[in-house]
């Protein structure tokens, strides 16, 4: 996988995006940052202060050139025929992220690597998102505690003239010291760690034996030796969820001491499990929604958070169903702010036919869909370069085709299969992979058209910062033969690029310059070498 990055003439047209050179073994090309493989080398820039880069592979990052175009001349008559397509802006990028739900920090000993290796910029993927948990849980035997209750199990609130409660919340709960924790680690790092956007996601609404927030559904009678399990939230306590999750919402900067970019409403609400869950169907969200509204409006939410939003639904795989009636519905729609799906229809077996699913309706509401969820922990420990390539094609198709704004892995960290950073352990290419896009590729950059299959067995991604003035092209190569790949540009010429590459000996390791012009070759090596 190589990712190029570089930057454009500031007035002159365009620079080269640049892609991947040199030899890497399985990268391939990807727009964004790169893909993984051995192949793809970049150009002159440097990472994010100078140029974007890849994800997969080799990553090309350049500086900018003086206004009149690249040091070769000004810019040239566009070109239609062009495999990067500048001109041509598709979504706005989000990020790429990671959950730590449940986690417990690494060692002292293994906590620096695996740190830097998730988020440092200059040693690792350089992930910006950071998803967390709200920890509802109410077993008798595992409560999270994180609502205060009297002595007769009733939560502690305190009522409003307005009608809308204010919940007692415990702060200090176990999970939330945890995230706080690693926020503080991720703070002390300065500049190297810029993880900007944090998104937080209940696996269900609160609920005890005296509560009784949630009733039977037609998938499960409620067990209330385990109310965190399953059942459908009673419309009777709507209100009552949306004052906890505005109260929530409200106290996250006091705790965290960043804002909270996005609040999910509830994880994989279609997914009948023995843990945290609840069911939601499409009318309940939208009746949610409406509720949602007016208690967040009578709590200043919107006033105090006003880049707040709120994703739903969450749902295990690529779909849009649970939200249509929200859409559909002016008084809701402008409330849903992101739409969030998983992704665990993918895997394996699939690798070579899945195609996610475009959500028609969530683009046309011009709705950014984020990509919250997906482990590789099915399958066998894999932590190779061919493990790499699946995930860096799964990024790419979701970027591509799917236009999706956001990718975030599962686990963080820990020492069982499928983590995106083992601790105590050589990290898995997997990583590296992801690292291809997100260490290049920041909050706010903009894909932009490219030919998504170039070559056989090849995929091209790539994007460019807000200003316009930089480039970042990332490579996959899937197949078992080198692959020269010409990258040119509908107008302008390209800067200088740096190319970044992951391989089976590689990981995010800056190789071959591409200087300034017209047109960029860059070799993509083949899977085995």
């Amino acid at each position: 996988m190589a990712t190029a990055t570089g930057g454009l003439p500031l007035t002159g047209g365009t620079a080269r995006a640049g892609g991947s050179a040199g030899t890497s073994g399985t990268g391939g090309s990807s727009g964004a940052g790169g893909a993984g493989g051995t192949a793809g080398t970049a150009g002159a820039g440097g990472p994010r202060s100078t140029g974007g880069t890849a994800t997969g592979g080799a990553t090309t990052v350049g500086g900018t050139t003086s206004a009149g175009g690249t040091s070769a001349g000004g810019a040239g008559p566009a070109n239609s025929g062009a495999n990067v397509r500048f001109s041509q802006a598709k979504q706005v990028i989000d990020g790429f992220g990671v959950s730590n739900a449940w986690l417990y920090p690494p060692s002292a000993s293994a906590k620096t690597a695996v740190y830097d290796a998730l988020f440092s910029i200059s040693k690792g993927a350089g992930l910006s998102l950071l998803r967390n948990r709200v920890p509802f849980r109410e077993n008798p035997k595992n409560d999270d505690k994180f609502i205060n209750k009297n002595s007769d199990g009733t939560y502690q609130y305190t009522a409003n003239s307005d009608g809308s409660k204010t919940f007692s919340l415990n702060w200090s709960n176990w999970d939330l010291n945890n995230t706080s924790a690693l926020l503080s680690d991720i703070k002390t790092k300065g500049a190297d760690y810029q993880v900007t956007k944090f998104m937080s996601t209940p696996w269900t609404p609160p609920n005890n034996s005296v509560s009784k927030w949630k009733l039977s559904d037609s998938y499960k009678t409620m067990n209330y030796s385990t109310p965190e399990v399953g059942g459908t939230l009673d419309p009777t306590h709507y209100a009552d969820y949306a004052d906890v999750l505005a109260d929530y919402a409200l106290g996250y900067k006091a705790k965290f001491g960043v804002d909270l970019s996005v609040l999910s409403l509830q994880n994989e609400p279609n997914f009948q499990c023995t843990y945290e869950s609840a069911n939601w169907t499409a009318a309940q969200f939208h009746d949610f929604f409406a509720i949602l509204k007016t208690e967040f409006t009578k709590k200043g939410v919107f006033t105090q958070l006003p880049n707040l939003k709120i994703m739903a639904p969450e749902f295990q795989n690529v779909k849009e169903d649970l939200i249509l009636p929200t859409l559909n519905d002016s008084n809701t729609s402008d409330l849903l702010g992101v739409v969030g799906v998983h992704q665990y229809e993918f895997g394996k077996s699939n690798v070579t036919s899945y195609t996610p699913p475009t959500l028609t309706n969530s683009l046309a509401a011009g709705k950014p869909i984020w990509m919250t969820e997906f482990s590789t922990a099915a399958w066998t420990g894999d932590t190779s370069i061919t493990d790499a390539l699946i995930v860096a094609r799964l990024v790419h198709m979701d970027l591509v085709v799917a236009q999706m704004s956001a990718f975030l892995y599962w686990w963080a960290w820990g020492s069982g299969n499928g983590v995106l950073a083992l601790v105590n352990g050589t990290q898995p290419k997997r990583l590296y992979a992801l690292g291809q896009y997100s260490r290049f590729i920041r909050p706010d950059w903009i894909r932009v058209d490219a030919v998504a299959n170039p070559a056989t067995n090849v995929y091209l991604s790539a994007f460019k910062n807000p200003a316009g003035d930089q480039i970042a092209v990332v490579a996959i190569n899937a197949g078992t033969s080198q692959v020269p790949l010409a990258l040119t540009i509908d107008s302008g010429r390209f800067g200088a690029l740096t190319s970044y590459r992951t391989s089976a000996s590689e990981n995010l390791t800056s190789v071959d310059a591409v200087a300034a012009g017209a047109t960029v070759t860059v070799a993509l090596a083949e899977v085995a070498q």
